[in-house]
């Protein structure tokens, strides 16, 4: 008995070691990022918000568009069409200074969102924390600081996108759709989690979230005066997206394979195509819960599509389902490749230029994880079959 109670108390200890360590990481990084972006260096959200005057203005951001009494252009986005009136609420005030606060309490706003979710994961896997004891799982995600730093719009559509499972889980389906589409503004975070609409027969959600687009898409082209055919002929698509410039997520194996930027874009939007309609089949409801497809979505992001690291917390639902399995089963291979998954989901990112190793890590252990989290779902199958034998011969 007192070697159960030195145990427990140990654990807890532990427990309450990690939270804090996870807390004070979080501040740092967010904080370093902020004190980054104040002394102007928030780079992403000062170009962001030209392309946003351009479009207010009447004239589309895109250097290569020629509009009839227009002017032309002299920036060139790559954000879709039904990004810009969505940029409206980040760049409402015309300055500067207004504006960033604006995403900064938007990106924490959406940690909290996020660390909501996990304290409800990990309650129903029998651990029971009080919000400011998951509030670090979301904030020291390492990316969050060149995050803030930049001025990018990352934790704000992982909140989203947290919502969007949160609100499909209470059967708010129209919603959940309307919280997918605003992801999108980053659609190569936000385009996988269409999967998670046909998975729980809520169909319907991902109409309105296409509905959503087409609408904003349709304003913002009328609004500058762009027809269809010609943003198609002069879009962002004919901009070379830097794959192999970005050592990182799935700039790691296009540069490893040599395989053209645009060819590895094309692979990613095909194979997510093919996930989405797979999720609508009746063997994948059976086998694949709402938290493992987002988990899955986020990881088929990250390894498919172009990021940076501010965009690791895209695999905040992964390490969240990992945490859950651990808490029901702790097992040391789950400690082994659990452990290594946080270690670079956490770890300062200006580290990962300093080691090859740990580069590589950053796109393996994901996915290794992943392979783990499917190994004992099986392994744990299997033991029910055998049991529910077991039982039927013992009748």
């Amino acid at each position: 008995m007192m070697r159960m109670m030195r145990t427990l108390r140990i654990q807890e200890v532990l427990r309450v070691a990690a939270v804090v360590v996870l807390l004070l990481l979080g501040v740092a990084y967010v904080g370093k990022g902020m004190s980054f972006a104040w002394r102007g260096q928030d780079c992403d959200h000062v170009s962001r918000a030209e392309e946003y005057a351009s479009y207010e203005s009447g004239v589309y951001p895109n250097k290569r568009l020629r509009v009839p009494g227009r002017e032309v252009a002299t920036i060139h986005s790559v954000y879709p069409p039904y990004a810009f009136p969505m940029m409206g609420p980040y760049f409402w005030s015309g300055s500067r200074e207004i504006d960033r606060v604006v995403l900064e309490v938007l990106s924490l706003g959406a940690v909290v969102v996020l660390a909501f979710q996990a304290r409800a994961v990990l309650a129903g896997a029998g651990v029971e924390l009080r919000l400011w004891g998951v509030l670090g799982l979301p904030l020291a995600f390492s990316g969050n600081l060149d995050g803030m730093a930049v001025g990018q719009f990352s934790m704000i559509c992982m909140g989203l996108l947290g919502m969007q499972v949160m609100l499909q889980e209470r059967g708010r389906v129209n919603a959940a759709g309307i919280c997918w589409a605003l992801a999108m503004l980053k659609p190569h975070l936000a385009l996988p989690f269409a999967m998670l609409f046909p998975l729980q027969r809520q169909s319907r959600g991902l109409v309105v979230g296409l509905v959503v687009l087409g609408v904003m898409s349709g304003w913002a082209l009328w609004w500058t005066g762009v027809t269809p055919g010609a943003f198609w002929r002069g879009g962002p698509g004919t901009e070379k997206l830097t794959f192999v410039t970005v050592r990182y997520a799935a700039g790691l194996w296009v540069e490893y394979t040599g395989m053209p930027p645009r060819m590895a874009s094309a692979a990613g939007l095909v194979v997510v195509a093919l996930v989405v309609v797979a999720a609508g089949m009746e063997r994948v409801r059976e086998r694949l819960g709402l938290l493992p497809a987002a988990g899955l979505s986020g990881l088929l992001a990250y390894v498919l599509f172009y990021h940076r690291s501010y965009d690791n917390v895209l695999l905040f639902p992964l390490w969240l389902v990992c945490l859950r399995g651990f808490a029901e089963r702790p097992t040391v291979w789950a400690f082994v490749v659990f452990g290594a998954f946080g270690f670079t989901l956490y770890v300062p990112s200006i580290f990962l230029n300093f080691s090859d190793v740990l580069l590589v890590a950053t796109l393996v252990v994901p996915v290794a994880a992943a392979v783990l989290l499917w190994w004992r779902g099986q392994a744990g199958g299997l033991r029910e079959r055998l049991r529910a034998d077991r039982g039927e011969v013992s009748e």
